[in-house]
């Protein structure tokens, strides 16, 4: 009985092991690694097909319309791939640009896959790249510009910064929620990329060729991001993260949507990891590169390992005294880790420290949820699309 006790905690921590060393080298990394662009400047200006999603937006379209259709770049297209059911159409139709197309959609058929796949039906013959982009989105003057410059320094696809800060002071769990999802995009992607491990498409902010994206399309299910990134590095596809290329958006402000994003995520990015992993493990990618995508996709079962980690734990600190000092290292060491993911990631978006505490308690309240949608990700094949309430209102003070 305590023989496997003790396997099953030296297993199950050393799997969370895994994701708490992770984030004490990737901040660690931040202060002594940058990676440098080459800086080339546009030579030519090719069609760029901006695709926006957008669903009961009724809140947020006109503000990203507006931001979108003052884009410095000469020569681009916008796609309002629209499945409202709201007052988002008649927002729409007050603009009056030659730019603009919407393509209404009266089913949610495969939700933001399905709408993207349509409208990329409807991308004009001569688009070179395809830009997507949230419709709670802020994008500045310059961004098709900064994300053509970097494609073409001989990229397949560019992700930039989804900056989770529009409304991170509404309330505490808005704070908590952009110190969580800004630990990704500020600090583990970067990471990533500056050492040649694979990036992670992130559903928006992102450019990509439009015949490449016309050729894989979006898998018609929750995920569909991390989906696509998998079959990308499969295949070989070069995939950059720009760091300096920020889009700011709205994250959830309510416990409700909060759970439900993260149910989503994660049930998305295990049933695809599942489906591919035979796929990764056999292609060409470094082993290094192959291990990270499979043990990314495998975040959600962390929660198994911590549950499982604190039971044994408990059992052996009571009943195996010899092992209590190693026992409360290891506790130590992995609550440690969360924190200091937390104040890494408060820092780069100028938050109180003291929300990053905040930050780590509702992490553990994503526990039993996160094991849910792990279930959910095994035993399901198809997932369910819950749509995460946006306001509209900005609420940040910084730049």
């Amino acid at each position: 009985m305590d023989l496997t006790v003790i396997v099953l905690y030296a297993v199950s921590t050393s799997f969370i092991l895994y994701f708490t060393i992770r984030p004490y080298a990737f901040s660690i990394l931040q202060f002594f690694k940058k990676y440098r662009f080459k800086g080339l400047k546009l030579i030519r200006v090719p069609k760029v097909t901006v695709i926006i999603p957008a669903y009961n937006e009724e809140n947020t379209i006109e503000r990203v319309l507006k931001n979108v259709l003052s884009f410095d770049y000469p020569n681009f297209e916008v796609i309002v791939a629209d499945d409202s059911t709201d007052g988002t159409a008649e927002k729409i139709s007050r603009f009056k640009d030659s730019r603009l197309k919407v393509v209404h959609r009266n089913d949610r058929k495969g939700w933001k896959a399905g709408a993207v796949n349509n409208a990329l039906n409807y991308a004009d013959p001569s688009s070179e790249y395809t830009v997507l982009l949230d419709a709670d989105s802020i994008p500045s003057a310059d961004l098709l510009t900064k994300l053509v410059e970097r494609i073409q320094e001989g990229y397949d696809a560019v992700q930039g910064v989804q900056l989770p800060v529009i409304n991170s002071e509404y309330n505490r769990i808005a704070k908590a929620n952009s110190i969580i999802q800004s630990y990704y995009q500020l600090i583990e992607q970067p990471s990533k990329f500056y050492i040649g491990l694979p990036v992670t498409l992130t559903g928006s902010n992102f450019i990509i060729k439009t015949a490449l994206l016309k050729e894989y399309r979006l898998n018609e299910d929750i995920g569909e991001d991390w989906e696509l990134t998998l079959r990308l590095a499969k295949d070989g596809h070069r995939i950059a993260y720009a760091p300096d290329i920020a889009v700011k958006c709205e994250v959830p402000f309510n416990l409700k949507d909060s759970i439900s994003q993260y149910v989503r995520w994660n049930e998305g990015m295990v049933r695809s990891t599942l489906g591919k992993i035979n796929d990764i493990m056999q292609s060409d990618m470094s082993f290094a590169s192959k291990a990270d995508l499979v043990m990314t996709g495998l975040t959600p079962f962390i929660t198994f390992a911590l549950v499982i980690s604190m039971i044994t734990g408990g059992y052996i600190y009571f009943n195996q005294t010899q092992f209590r000092p190693l026992i409360l290292f290891f506790t130590a060491f992995i609550m440690l880790s969360g924190i200091v993911t937390m104040i890494s990631s408060a820092s780069k978006i100028g938050l109180n420290y003291l929300y990053a505490l905040f930050s780590e308690i509702l992490y553990f309240v994503f526990v039993p949820f996160a094991i849910y949608a792990s279930l959910r990700g095994i035993v399901l094949k198809h997932g369910t699309f819950i749509r995460t309430t946006k306001l509209g209102e900005i609420k940040y003070t910084i730049e």
